[in-house]
């Protein structure tokens, strides 16, 4: 069976946490090489991992023959880096947001078409049990007609300091948090939404965005879409009404009633034991992160292009935020 060479652009903590030992335990992909821009990182990680480091990914893509790129940079690099990818005929995945604006996101998703890749845009939701249960259910139809939806996503402030810098982000807190619940909306309703009306506010003394809100309409169901960076536990919580029931969800929890019956999951499973006065629950080992990208090493390796979120689900996604920044009267970027 052969194995995808694949090479890592960026070495932070989201490239040595969970990219380079997700691809490294799949069994149907290899890193062999990463890049780093930071002389002082790219040394050191190159001593932690034994792999060969190089300065940009097109000095690494010339140094390797790769298959696959997967981008753990900030989001203004990530066009240049994809093209160049694209270009040497590497399927890629790349972490959200896909680009800086919806401009950007076609240029990208129209190039990989052309070559025949296989891409996917790192959205993390979507890969919780509960949320592949949820979806389930609403697949199904178990709710019947969905009346309306609300979500709530809250964490606490970036610590790396180009999140506060738009010409690198692209945007605060819209760009950075709203992707994963956008996806999972897509998916929902298979259709990208209208934006009704946005606001974005300053909590903090920041060029970019602290708190951001959105509304959306999906043929005409009403969803309401809310972000802040103000906790250092995050949240983030989802609220369906359907005609036939409801169901409330976050990483941990999926509860709701269908029919009248009630029911409850954790971390998408059923309880083991019902013993009347609490249900117990099987132990948790949840890892959205290695599920998201074996998920995208099985399409690469099969060169299966329909992913869960190909480079066209980020345009669509890229679209949203642009309109939210326009209509809450920020700039292109999220700045003051």
């Amino acid at each position: 069976m052969t194995e995808l060479a694949v090479g890592v652009v960026g070495a932070g903590w989201m490239a040595t946490d969970y990219h380079v030992p997700a691809f490294t335990s799949h069994p149907r992909t290899r890193v062999v090489a990463f890049a780093e821009r930071d002389d002082g990182r790219r040394a050191t990680v190159e001593r932690e991992l034994s792999l060969p480091g190089y300065a940009d990914a097109e000095a690494m893509l010339a140094a390797h023959d790769l298959d696959v790129v997967s981008i753990c940079t900030p989001p203004s690099t990530h066009e240049g880096i994809f093209l160049a990818a694209v270009g040497a005929g590497c399927h890629v995945l790349c972490e959200k947001p896909l680009a800086l604006s919806a401009e950007s996101a076609r240029r990208m998703a129209e190039a990989a078409e052309r070559a025949g890749v296989v891409t996917q845009v790192g959205y993390l939701h979507r890969y919780y049990r509960n949320y592949e249960r949820a979806l389930e259910l609403l697949g199904n139809d178990m709710l019947g007609d969905v009346v309306e939806v609300t979500i709530a996503h809250h964490s606490a402030p970036p610590s790396v300091g180009w999140y506060y810098n738009p010409d690198l982000s692209g945007g605060g807190v819209a760009r950075d948090l709203f992707p994963h619940s956008l996806d999972v909306l897509c998916e929902l309703f298979g259709e990208a939404p209208a934006v009704t009306g946005a606001t974005v506010r300053h909590l903090r003394d920041r060029p970019v965005e602290d708190a951001a809100r959105v509304s959306l309409s999906f043929d005409g169901v009403p969803v309401e879409l809310s972000a802040t960076w103000t906790q250092t536990e995050g949240v983030s919580r989802v609220l369906v009404v359907g005609t036939e029931g409801w169901l409330e969800l976050d990483s941990e929890t999926l509860q709701g009633d269908v029919h009248g019956r009630p029911f409850e999951f954790k971390q998408g499973s059923l309880p083991l034991v019902d013993i009347g006065v609490a249900n117990l629950f099987p132990a948790g080992d949840e890892d959205a992160h290695t599920a998201r990208i074996h998920d995208f090493a099985d399409h690469a390796a099969a060169g299966d292009t329909e992913t869960a979120a190909p480079a066209s689900r980020g345009v669509a996604v890229a679209e949203v935020i642009d309109s939210v920044y326009e209509r809450s009267g920020a700039d292109g970027e999220g700045g003051r």
